[in-house]
């Protein structure tokens, strides 16, 4: 009630002033992702998933008024089969794991545009590593947040956001992003972008008080070589430093995240290395803690795991991916990936992750055919073989899991 309150004191004065806002609502725009997806999950010595869902996202933004723009999207996720019921475990508590329907107001936000700087106030989804809208499934993360992004430094974006709430892609609850842990802590975040000469370079800092703070960085460059070339040559690397602060809440312990990947390219093919190793301590405000308090995707370039675990305490993971693309409209990647696991950070008294888990390699098939800029439709076949002998839990178990996912969208 109090963001919609907000919001409409905001807008009110906008509201007085007739028609010419009337033109604002006639010219803009509607827009929408209707989705359907497929999941199943055949997994030893756990329960079995299996889902098929209908829903996605309708939108709606109006036209500029002297710089103003208002948004709005409705987030729906609807089980024709239900996924099976999951325990709490291992999910965030901001989850509807009881597999029954999210209908959500997932954007309502106002931005104002004034030469080269953009504020934006209201529920929005996110675009930074470590806050982010990943959108993989249904639905994606949003969050309650007044963000700002300025370009008047050549091929410079300065970005900055001051963030109170996030809803999770499986929920329809708004709650604070340190709400599981029993106390309310808003996310500061700072970052800045350049792109320049085909490379992008990114920093960000994210600061929680008597939490956490969390440095970021990556440069990435796409190709090195001219475009017209055959053969091509393109790398990155990415760093996350993260140490508790203030009080320490959560008591955490400092750690860090080192991700690099190589990629070679010979007309539509291309072969990708990929490496990731982590600290002493799982990371807390990432991908792989939204178990406790986490907004976004994994940020890992391991990224395509069943589980997430790239990003487990102590975790070393290394991969390679083979692309091709067929022609505009078909493109399919095979990736393998190796995933060495450390009981004794995980288990350690201070540790977040008190979860050995086994070493694993694990074998993806992805395809995208897109036909037209309306229609597309994904598939993932990956199959996961946890090696028994690595861990006291499952030492001597088999423990593998086969997982398919088909996602059909229309988009328009």
């Amino acid at each position: 009630m109090k963001y919609l309150l907000s919001t409409l004191i905001f807008i009110l004065p906008l509201l007085l002033q007739g028609k010419t806002l009337d033109d604002a609502f006639k010219n803009g725009k509607a827009s929408g992702d209707l989705r359907a997806f497929w999941y199943d999950g055949d997994r030893d010595l756990k329960v079995n998933r299996t889902a098929l869902t209908v829903g996605g996202i309708l939108s709606y933004q109006t036209a500029p008024f002297y710089g103003v723009q208002a948004n709005a999207s409705f987030f729906s996720s609807n089980g024709i089969t239900s996924l099976t019921q999951m325990p709490e475990s291992g999910q965030t508590s901001n989850l509807k794991s009881d597999g029954s329907s999210i209908n959500v107001l997932g954007e309502a936000a106002l931005s104002y545009t004034y030469n080269d700087t953009l504020v934006k106030y209201g529920r929005q989804r996110l675009n930074t590593p470590l806050t982010n809208d990943y959108y993989n499934r249904m639905l994606p993360n949003s969050f309650e947040a007044l963000t700002l992004e300025n370009r008047s430094i050549a091929d410079v974006t300065l970005k900055g956001a001051y963030i109170t709430k996030w809803k999770y892609k499986d929920s329809d609850r708004f709650i604070s992003p340190a709400e599981n842990y029993g106390f309310h802590r808003d996310i500061v975040m700072l970052g800045g972008v350049m792109k320049k000469g085909g490379s992008t370079n990114e920093v960000y800092d994210y600061y929680i008080p008597d939490v956490m703070n969390a440095l970021y960085i990556q440069s990435e460059t796409p190709k090195i070589l001219p475009e017209s070339s055959p053969f091509n040559i393109s790398g990155a690397i990415q760093f996350l430093k993260e140490d508790g602060v203030g009080d320490e809440l959560i008591k955490l312990s400092s750690t860090y995240l080192i991700g690099t990947k190589l990629g070679l390219h010979y007309n539509d093919w291309s072969l990708t290395g990929l490496f990731t190793q982590i600290g002493d301590q799982s990371l807390a405000g990432t991908g792989g803690r939204y178990a406790k308090m986490g907004w976004g995707g994994f940020i890992t370039y391991t990224d395509f795991q069943i589980d997430g675990e790239t990003e487990n305490a102590g975790a070393v993971a290394y991969g390679a991916v083979v692309t091709h693309r067929f022609d505009k409209t078909l493109e399919a990647s095979l990736k393998y990936l190796r995933i060495d696991q450390s009981d004794t950070k995980q288990s350690a008294p201070n540790s977040l992750t008190d979860n050995p888990r086994p070493d694993s390699d694990e074998y993806n098939l992805d395809a995208t055919y897109q036909p037209t800029k309306e229609i597309r439709l994904r598939c993932r076949f990956a199959y996961i073989d946890y090696n028994p002998d690595t861990t006291n839990l499952y030492k001597n178990r088999a423990y593998d899991e086969f997982n398919t996912r088909i996602i059909a969208d229309y988009m328009f």
